[in-house]
């Protein structure tokens, strides 16, 4: 199972469940749990090979993955959440919803990567060429300022990078490969479950590689409303914390019960 973190409030019944991106912990929230914790009991998962959770698995599956967040919530005997996801952590929140969508009572994706372009299938498939031949972290490095490109992205893009040491070469390869598979799996996002459950996307308005499929995915589904956050990146629950949590918390305060 996922190894987690709790941060327990005294009086809330409502629990949310933060989900990070690839290559990164539950850290990447540092500037949201003390936010949020003022309000919400806190779930911290940690995927496999990421952080605390060190034990890992042959292979990876968006629906396996799905099943070991539900296992999160049964070990603390929790039927529904909140969940907040960044990055890959908004696309494996969103396999949540597939599988199992009466766990989930809102979503806040921030970041989201629900689908891939032209630009990014092609980066995919140059670094599938490129990692025989080069080191893991130099293509690591090589996303980072692909999707993170401007002066003001230094920040997110250096703990981007940071992280990511910490992965190791055979692990960011199995990630990796599930990454392929995202492509192939898109249409499981479109089952009309993940339609019902609430949800708002935060995005920045310099997230070039995934903001189009975001405003492309609210005109679809009657139950997504998106905000985007004026000159930042695409982990902007890092460059623009305060915009960021004031629309989260408004979002979640609206989806309690």
């Amino acid at each position: 199972m996922l190894q987690y973190q709790v941060v327990r409030h005294e009086t809330s019944k409502e629990w949310v469940m933060l989900l990070h991106g690839l290559g990164g912990s539950s850290s990447i929230w540092y500037r949201q749990v003390p936010e949020l914790s003022k309000h919400y009991n806190l779930i911290l998962p940690d995927f496999f090979g990421h952080g605390i959770s060190r034990q890992t698995l042959p292979v990876y599956t968006f629906e396996r993955l799905a099943d070991e967040m539900a296992l999160v919530l049964d070990d603390l005997n929790l039927d529904r959440v909140h969940l907040l996801g960044v990055s890959m952590g908004s696309g494996l929140g969103s396999f949540m919803g597939v599988y199992h969508p009466s766990r989930i009572k809102s979503m806040v994706l921030g970041g989201a990567t629900l689908g891939m372009d032209f630009r990014t299938t092609t980066m995919l498939h140059a670094a599938d060429i490129l990692r025989h031949v080069m080191p893991y972290m130099w293509l690591y490095r090589f996303f980072a300022w692909i999707m993170m490109p401007r002066f003001n992205h230094s920040r997110s893009r250096h703990i981007f990078i940071r992280e990511a040491h910490k992965l190791g070469r055979k692990e960011f390869m199995k990630w990796y490969r599930l990454l392929k598979q995202f492509p192939l799996c898109q249409l499981e996002l479109q089952r009309p479950v993940l339609f019902e459950i609430p949800k708002l996307f935060i995005s920045g308005s310099q997230d070039h590689l995934f903001l189009r499929q975001v405003v492309g995915w609210t005109k679809l589904d009657h139950n997504a409303t998106l905000h985007i956050i004026k000159d930042h990146g695409h982990l902007c629950n890092i460059e623009s914390p305060e915009e960021f949590n004031r629309v989260c918390l408004d979002y979640l305060r609206k989806h309690e019960g």
